[in-house]
């Protein structure tokens, strides 16, 4: 006996686990000389149970699932050591398995985990009588906690597997909510800006056409008089030389206010493509920024905003327009919606200074003249979903973007700088400089 239990405890020498399971049922096959040997484990819920591992003939063959009903291992499971030496199947006659394995001893003993649950049993099966297997049932019993304890803890660990699987699932689809609601509203915040050029376009291109459909009535009334003076034949000189002086002027006036008009929405036109068809063009940079600024001038004059951008150099380079086009309707709506937003002062200023840098990159220089950042703000303005305004229906996503854009599509740098009054950004980026 201590020879076999010698023989054991080496075969299973440093094991946990199933590796453990797989080398104590083979060795205990062995010594116990059973035709089949196996662990199972016990579904409590369907009354069935599955082998953990199973020998055969003395070698490990593949598991299986079966049900309780009816067969001596119902016995074992409700917590009894069941043995019958010979004749099982008489016992059990609807056990077809046992009858067609051609089974006559059987030795059960049950697995209990460390809440006093039966959660296997350990099974020998014979095709002969045994008339005793009190070293069989020694060895079970001695070896059954262990056993239990490995069962256990394979069905924690798999409880723990499936809990980590389930949780990292729904995290997963937490995750892909968050960011397809993320895209949703990184696009809301982008038409928002869109819809303050339309509205900013809307409403400048709206004076010119005003003017222009004015001095077309002030012609057509004055071509009316001139042709009724001449169908009555009361045309004079001095008629003919103050018709031409006011219609010379209506054209004119006319001309310039129709040119403004056709130039703000080309401008327009130009800008919205570019914020959504985002290619590469050679451009000068000063001049693109005051072609951007001129369609945001309706958003800057409710505020009373002058805005000033100030390109010393001739700075041409290629980038992406629409990049730069949504980056700065972000920095001047912000500084509408927050700066200047409690400011009673008569004038209120945004400057932009673009500059190259001694080491080839391009800087621009963006301040404005309000109530300025709070030091949570300074710290906290390009984190998504940060706002000082979530009462009056801020998202806080338009420096985010503008940060995304400026360090992710032209890979370049921005940070808040300290300022006296106000406001101050500074985005530094390195494109293909043209030289000029």
């Amino acid at each position: 006996m201590l020879n076999h239990i010698q023989e054991i405890i080496e075969a299973v020498s440093n094991s946990y686990g199933d590796e453990y399971l797989s080398k104590i049922i083979p060795a205990m096959s062995k010594i116990i000389g059973a035709d089949y040997t196996f662990i199972a484990s016990i579904n409590s819920q369907a009354r069935s149970c599955r082998t953990e591992v199973l020998v055969a003939n003395g070698k490990i063959v593949e598991n299986f699932e079966y049900a309780l009903a009816d067969t001596p291992c119902s016995d074992v499971a409700d917590n009894s050591v069941c043995f019958y030496p010979k004749d099982i199947c008489n016992f059990y006659p609807k056990d077809q398995l046992l009858i067609d394995m051609e089974i006559q001893a059987y030795l059960g003993t049950p697995l209990v985990d460390s809440k006093q649950n039966v959660i296997g049993i350990i099974v020998a099966l014979y095709k002969s009588e045994r008339s005793n297997i009190s070293e069989t049932k020694a060895l079970f019993q001695l070896f059954s906690g262990r056993i239990a304890a490995e069962l256990e803890r394979l069905s924690y660990e798999q409880s723990l597997e499936d809990t980590i699987e389930a949780r990292t699932k729904e995290l997963t689809e937490t995750i892909n909510l968050l960011q397809a609601t993320q895209s949703q509203l990184v696009e809301s915040e982008k038409m928002s800006a869109l819809g303050n050029l339309v509205a900013g376009v809307s409403h400048e291109v709206n004076t010119p056409l005003g003017i222009a459909i004015t001095t077309q009535s002030i012609m057509a009334d004055e071509l009316a008089t001139l042709k009724s003076k001449l169908d009555n034949k009361t045309l004079s000189m001095k008629d003919m030389q103050a018709f031409c002086q006011k219609t010379d002027s209506a054209i004119n006036m006319q001309g310039e206010n129709l040119n403004r008009a056709k130039n703000l929405i080309e401008n327009f036109k130009k800008t919205a493509a570019e914020q959504h068809l985002l290619e590469i063009e050679t451009l000068n940079i000063g001049q693109y920024y005051q072609r951007v600024t001129s369609t945001l001038r309706s958003l800057l004059k409710p505020q009373k905003v002058s805005l000033e951008i100030k390109c010393e150099d001739k700075i041409v380079l290629a980038t992406y327009p629409g990049i730069h086009a949504q980056i700065l309707t972000n920095l001047i709506s912000n500084s509408i919606k927050h700066g200047f937003s409690n400011q009673s002062k008569q004038q209120n200023i945004i400057t932009i200074e673009v500059k190259k840098t001694d080491i080839g990159e391009v800087e621009i220089i963006y301040k404005d003249n309000g109530c300025g950042l709070s030091d949570a703000a300074k710290q906290h303005i390009f984190e998504p979903f940060f706002t000082t305004a979530r009462k009056d229906g801020g998202i806080g996503l338009g420096m985010s973007i503008v940060y995304n854009l400026i360090t992710q599509k032209l890979n370049g740098t921005i940070e808040v700088k300290p300022a006296e009054v106000g406001a101050c950004f500074h985005y530094k980026f390195k494109e293909e400089l043209i030289t000029q």
